[in-house]
């Protein structure tokens, strides 16, 4: 499926004030990346500089405060190609009140975890989905009325959404962050319908070409998990950074704890091992999160980071090579 083309910027665009990310140190590589260009088809093991670069980004995450993740809706409206949460092959689900509030409750009981995350992140798929979106910012608010609280989104629906939308994120002090993809909307005029609200604003993930999202990051996922996990951990943008919060276990990602998705799509048996994540049950201090979130887990063996590439931005075909290994990849592997 070749990119939609990217609409007029000076149109559609956020001022240049506005291009700065909430969360960038691994977009800063994938930005790089995009101006020396991506693997595109396997032909080469990755450079030595490359593996620098990977490096130098994840050491970077891992010296920056966390976010939490939480997807409240596991499908999306937009449907990126390779998305890391795997929303085009999910099947429609939203995250219950009574699951939130279960999971709140534990997590509050932890000392200092409001403070601990640079965010607690609801998104998806796209939360904008999520009928009780309004409900589920008022009980994350509650819970913990310490911590910086966002919710992200691509703003397809944003004009669609209500007072009680617009209440919940005021009242509560969530902040709306937006990706900017190349779809056409006007996204300054977004910026400005939360700011008439009374809603905070930012971006979320990164901005390269025109002011959009232009590339993404794919990483092809072994089936047979024979990848060198602290090699594979080492490289990973995203572990131990973007922590996920799902059916309640913290994750150190969002790809490893949402591996069911492609099971269910596409007859994977990727599998978890406890050392993967922790139950909210069993833990006692931030420092627990802490440490778990900086080292290599089985998961990691699933990952071959060494041929991660950056895609141009398309809409998925919910192919298993958007996700999964090809051919010519598994080959360079032997």
């Amino acid at each position: 499926m070749n990119p939609e083309p990217a609409p007029n910027p000076s149109t559609t665009a956020p001022s240049a004030a506005r291009l700065v990310p909430e969360s960038g140190s691994w977009w800063d590589y994938v930005n790089s990346r995009n101006r020396t260009g991506g693997h595109g088809k396997a032909t080469a093991r990755s450079s030595e500089r490359d593996s620098s670069d990977a490096f130098a980004a994840h050491m970077r995450n891992l010296m920056r405060a966390p976010t939490l993740d939480v997807d409240v809706v596991s499908h999306c409206n937009l449907n990126c190609a390779s998305c890391c949460h795997f929303s085009p092959a999910a099947a429609s689900t939203f995250l219950s009140l009574e699951d939130r509030e279960r999971n709140l409750k534990k997590l509050a009981r932890i000392e200092g975890i409001a403070t601990f995350f640079d965010a607690i992140v609801l998104m998806g798929g796209e939360p904008l989905l999520h009928p009780g979106l309004p409900e589920l910012v008022w009980a994350t608010r509650r819970h913990l009325p310490e911590a910086q609280l966002r919710v992200a989104s691509n703003g397809l629906l944003l004009k669609s959404m209500g007072p009680e939308f617009w209440d919940a994120m005021r009242s509560a002090d969530c902040k709306l962050v937006l990706t900017l993809y190349p779809t056409g909307l006007d996204y300054e005029a977004l910026f400005e319908l939360a700011r008439a609200h009374g809603v905070k604003t930012g971006i979320s993930g990164g901005v390269s070409e025109g002011g959009f999202i232009s590339r993404f990051l794919r990483t092809p996922l072994d089936e047979n998990g024979l990848q060198d996990r602290t090699a594979s951990f080492n490289r990973c943008p995203l572990g131990g950074f973007s922590l996920q919060l799902h059916e309640g276990k913290i994750f150190p990602c969002n790809r490893g704890a949402l591996l069911g998705i492609a099971n269910e799509r596409f007859g994977t048996t990727f599998a978890h091992e406890e050392g993967d994540y922790l139950e909210l049950d069993a833990i006692r201090s931030i420092e627990d999160i802490d440490s778990m979130r900086r080292r290599a887990h089985p998961m990691c063996r699933y990952c071959a980071t060494s041929l991660d590439e950056r895609i141009e931005w398309r809409r998925s075909a919910v192919e298993r090579d958007e996700w999964l290994m090809r051919p010519d990849e598994r080959e360079l592997m032997t």
